[in-house]
């Protein structure tokens, strides 16, 4: 059988299995050894699933997605979102939009200690929704902007898929993580900004204006909003602060943080015993719940990885595209516009398993910083969070709020597609808005 054959048959086992719906982990497992099957038999097969499993799934620097994880949920149950939203929809109550520039800024101070977009609707979601529809927002309105606002949470440290893009290419943790903070406030502030203007152009979408429906009373949001700004504060300055001064590495960031959101659960609850029992036991079998989830990905998908690395695949992509007569940033443009259609049907950390293997050694070849590429790559694949029919966040919003359809969430959501896409523009054209940070530190060039 040819190499080119044998590819087919394996993606297409692959692309088979998924449609049936097999779990994501099993399906690339399953594809991976019916490759070294094939490829080099029984024994190869067996042997490849009795090793890299333990080998892939021992690396240390793996010990910051529990982390992460951890520090995730914990600060959901601390009750991080509730005060900043508040203090800040009242900060900002005179600006067009002020409920959603709200929302948006609340959900990307907790995306900057969460690390997850999930996790951000679920903390900030269904609270926000709430104050804007009684504030006469449009429905589809405030489904978006708690939608796209989650997202901030894929790409702005900690962000677990920059971490797996990190394990999967071998580039620094630490540089890919800070490499995030400039384009995720760039995304931030293009989505402040397009809330601005749309409400302007639009005010009948967007009501009455926080004043009429938030505390007017300062001593109401105030120190509430302080409180719940400074634990923000306090997780971010020893994740991001920590690493940025190499007091940290990120593994040790990530523990101390995990550890920090911890007690915030035992302080925020310490006078209910029996609320703070529950809420401990919800964070760890949380946490463990979606490490297992994400182990068996990342344990899968290096069966699958191993077996096309084995039968040439990325060299024969990388040779393709190489051998294109185009320049050597349309290949990486290409490469990064494919991401778009499969976020339209696969969840994040699968496309990061199927295709960081493929693409990353092309992109490196053509002499590209891979810290960029990484960072671009996590951005598209932010899109597909939004778009159908998948797109995670919509259903998440639709899943917290019975009164939402998807319908409306993803009408809500696509609106904010556009000004992704012009972030992407601006960071592919301009790559010091992605590696400026981490070359301050010297980790990358």
């Amino acid at each position: 059988m040819s190499t080119t054959v044998l590819l087919l048959v394996v993606t297409g086992t692959l692309g088979v299995c998924l449609a049936l719906g097999m779990r994501i982990a099993l399906a690339l497992a399953l594809s991976g050894f019916l490759g070294f099957y094939l490829l080099d038999g029984w024994d190869v097969g067996m042997a490849t699933l009795a090793s890299l499993p333990i080998a892939n799934g021992s690396k240390f620097t793996l010990l910051v997605i529990p982390m992460f994880i951890l520090l995730g949920i914990a600060a959901q149950k601390a009750n991080l979102a509730e005060g900043a939203y508040k203090f800040l929809g009242w900060l900002l109550r005179s600006l067009p939009g002020g409920l959603a520039v709200a929302t948006l800024a609340a959900c990307s101070a907790f995306a900057a200690v969460s690390g997850s977009s999930i996790a951000t609707v679920i903390s900030i979601g269904n609270l926000a929704i709430t104050e804007m529809k009684r504030a006469g927002y449009a429905t589809h309105v405030a489904a978006g902007v708690v939608g796209a606002a989650g997202t901030l949470g894929v790409l702005i440290p900690p962000s677990v898929p920059l971490v797996i893009f990190g394990v999967l290419s071998g580039e620094s943790i630490g540089a890919l993580l800070m490499a995030g903070i400039g384009p995720g406030v760039l995304s931030a502030v293009a989505y402040g900004i397009g809330i601005v203007i749309r409400a302007k152009r639009h005010p009948e979408l967007f009501g009455a204006g926080a004043e009429d429906v938030l505390p007017v009373s300062r001593s109401s949001v105030l120190w509430p909003g302080i409180y719940s700004l400074a634990r923000i504060a306090v997780l971010f300055t020893i994740i991001i602060g920590g690493m940025y001064t190499g007091f940290f590495t990120a593994v040790e960031a990530s523990a101390v943080g995990a550890f920090a959101a911890f007690l915030m659960v035992v302080v925020e609850h310490v006078r209910k015993p029996r609320e703070l029992g529950k809420n401990i036991w919800q964070t760890f079998s949380e946490a463990v719940s979606l490490n297992g989830m994400i182990f068996s990905l990342l344990i899968g998908g290096a069966i699958f990885s191993a077996f096309m690395v084995s039968a040439g695949a990325p060299q024969m992509v990388a040779d393709g595209l190489i051998g294109l007569p185009i320049p050597d940033w349309a290949v990486v443009a290409l490469i990064l516009v494919i991401l778009i259609p499969l976020g339209m049907f696969l969840d994040p950390n699968s496309i990061l398993l199927i295709m960081v293997p493929l693409t990353y050694p092309v992109v490196t070849e053509l002499g590209m910083n891979g810290i960029w590429f990484g960072v671009l790559f996590v951005k598209l694949i932010e899109i597909g969070l939004l778009t159908p029919p998948l797109g995670l966040n919509a259903f998440a919003v639709s899943g917290i709020r019975k009164d939402i359809p998807i319908n409306t969430a993803f009408k809500g959501v696509l609106w904010y597609v556009r000004i992704d896409i012009l972030v992407v523009i601006l960071m592919f054209l301009f790559p010091p808005i992605v590696t400026f940070i981490p070359s301050q530190m010297g980790l990358a060039s």
